[in-house]
């Protein structure tokens, strides 16, 4: 659900949007504006913000899940501002108080452009710029397709196996090594099908593991967002995720467990 803007412009505060909001709460003109909601709720965030920004401020979107569809068709929409793509790395961790979150140790933080034919390539703003320097590691790409492929794979392993099994906490998903690391084959698998314009060469699969257990590691502790939406009984972002496999024949291990998920939250 959209919760409402801050005056520096966060919509959505989830962890990630107070993980925002602690660093940049020295700074009360960002010129940018954050999406830190699910991906579900995406599209109407986008659109119902729209009219609330002048338009040359970049809309910058920081949601799990395969969202590609939902920026491109949005797009036309909002009058050629400009909409990035971004990410962190491992991202935003609870403190032992239990009330403030912030950003894991050894995280990068990078948003950018998604092209595609025929689109327009809106360069980095002198304000994006500026507010990178806010977070930690903070990187800008032109085009930053690959840094969000290959989030996008680790969060259908990670965030899968920990909401099926209702894990208490990230660390304990290497009780469940095989099932992981089966998950994350058929996600690289199904990745090919999703970005046929971008080859992932076979070697990049034990890289791929080894960061995902990277990953776990400096999560160990975390309770996966997803985990607490299934326990809540709340929508998870399942369909964005390991979900994606159900429009394309095989990959049983992917729809049996997004199938599990949805059951889980009912």
């Amino acid at each position: 659900m959209v919760h409402g803007v801050s005056a520096k412009g966060i919509v959505g505060l989830g962890a990630l949007g107070q993980a925002i909001d602690q660093l940049t709460s020295d700074k009360p003109t960002l010129g940018v504006v954050f999406f830190t909601v699910k991906a579900f709720d995406l599209r109407n965030a986008l659109l119902e913000q729209a009219d609330k920004w002048p338009n040359h401020l970049p809309f910058i979107t920081m949601c799990n899940g395969y969202i590609w569809p939902i920026i491109l068709d949005t797009e036309n929409q909002l009058g050629g501002r400009p909409i990035r793509v971004g990410m962190t790395t491992i991202g935003s961790t609870m403190m032992p108080s239990g009330d403030v979150r912030i950003f894991a140790d050894g995280t990068t933080t990078a948003w950018g452009n998604w092209p595609s034919p025929g689109k327009r390539v809106i360069p980095a703003q002198p304000e994006e710029l500026k507010c990178l320097e806010s977070f930690p590691n903070g990187t800008w790409h032109d085009d930053i397709r690959h840094m969000i492929r290959r989030k996008w794979i680790l969060n259908v392993a990670i965030n899968s196996v920990a909401a099926v099994h209702g894990l208490e906490r990230n660390g304990l998903l290497i009780n469940h090594k095989q099932e992981v690391e089966e998950v994350l084959a058929e996600a690289l698998e199904l990745s090919e099908k999703l970005w046929n314009d971008l080859p992932w060469a076979e070697k990049e699969r034990e890289k791929i593991s080894n960061q995902l257990w990277l990953v776990v590691e400096k999560t160990a502790s975390n309770q996966n967002s997803m985990v607490r939406d299934v326990l809540m009984g709340r929508r998870t972002e399942s369909e964005f995720l390991a979900g994606i496999a159900q429009d394309f024949a095989g990959f049983t291990k992917l729809k049996k467990i997004h199938e599990a998920i949805v059951k889980r939250a009912e």
